[in-house]
């Protein structure tokens, strides 16, 4: 008979007596992993976690886009979550302006590498930074090329992207 307990894996995940994830695991960890901060904000089931991390390891897909793709999150969700994983702010820029000029001083390449966009001022001698995923950002970088401190906060993907396409012009 199986034990009521959850039983530890070898990577620090535990199988519930159901045979499914016990994702409650990562509930006092210092960064909360993405997976748990969904589930706990109840924007996917453990299931669909679960089967999103299989994909993840079956594809090497992020695990924000196996959710999007399909259809069990909305970019919003994710970038909220982000942002609640990293404790940054989240920035909408659907309802948001920018400041274009700030938004001019990052070269398109590094910003579509990074995949940020500069929002607004932060005082006198900051820059409120917003990307898509906070791992992949060098903030160090990015206040050596705007010459200014820079704070990160979290957008929505295809947002930041119509930010882009709006600078061209």
């Amino acid at each position: 008979m199986p034990s009521p307990n959850p039983t530890p894996l070898g990577s620090g995940l535990r199988i519930a007596s159901s045979g499914r994830l016990d994702h409650t695991y990562f509930e006092d960890e210092v960064r909360p992993m993405l997976g748990w901060v969904l589930v706990k904000r109840g924007l996917i089931t453990p299931e669909q976690l679960d089967a999103g991390l299989t994909e993840v390891k079956r594809t090497g897909m992020r695990l924000g886009e196996v959710l999007i793709s399909r259809g069990w999150l909305f970019e919003g969700d994710l970038a909220r979550a982000l942002a609640m994983q990293f404790e940054l702010e989240y920035v909408d820029l659907t309802t948001q302006s920018f400041d274009q000029y700030v938004a001019r001083m990052l070269p398109l390449e590094v910003a579509r590498r990074m995949f940020a966009v500069p929002v607004r001022w932060l005082g006198e001698n900051g820059i409120l930074v917003a990307v898509a995923d906070p791992c992949d950002v060098d903030v160090a970088g990015l206040e050596q090329i705007l010459k200014h401190q820079v704070t990160i906060a979290v957008g929505e993907r295809t947002a930041i992207q119509s930010a882009w396409r709006h600078l061209a012009r």
